[in-house]
């Protein structure tokens, strides 16, 4: 489906609600606004349409509690704040808040808000990772 993506534009991810898929995208050079978002939905329908969805579809930009779904997010967003929960306890805990210190292939390091200590944690243990962005 990335293939169906105009140039310059990541699908960060995929989520069915009911039969409502919606598509998070963004992009490199500029906002995703609805005039991206319109542009998006007339050439990825095709494409789900041939993978023989034929339910609605929403395009929609990750927002600011953008889903870190990648080890690349993870670099990208090196020096913000994530929150993220994984499948099994490391350190005896599953849910963590911090600011992303590095990233690898493997595994990321996150410096906890709270006691300041730095855990490194799995890429494949996360079961979801957010940017915790204050307004």
């Amino acid at each position: 489906m990335e293939g169906a993506l105009p140039e310059g534009s990541e699908l960060v991810d995929a989520r069915f609600s009911g039969p409502l898929l919606t598509l998070l995208v963004d992009r490199e050079d500029g906002p995703v606004d609805h005039e991206f978002c319109r542009r998006v939905a007339s050439t990825v329908g095709p494409a789900v349409e041939g993978e023989g969805y034929d339910g609605p579809v929403e395009i929609s930009s990750p927002g600011i509690e953008r889903p870190l779904t990648k080890p690349g997010h993870f670099r990208r967003f090196v020096g913000h704040e994530a929150r993220v929960r994984l499948d099994g306890p490391v350190s005896g805990q599953r849910n963590f808040v911090g600011v992303i210190e590095s990233a690898g292939e493997e595994a990321f390091v996150l410096k906890l808000l709270e006691g300041g200590a730095e855990v490194e944690l799995p890429f494949g243990s996360v079961t979801r990772a957010n940017l915790k962005e204050d307004i």
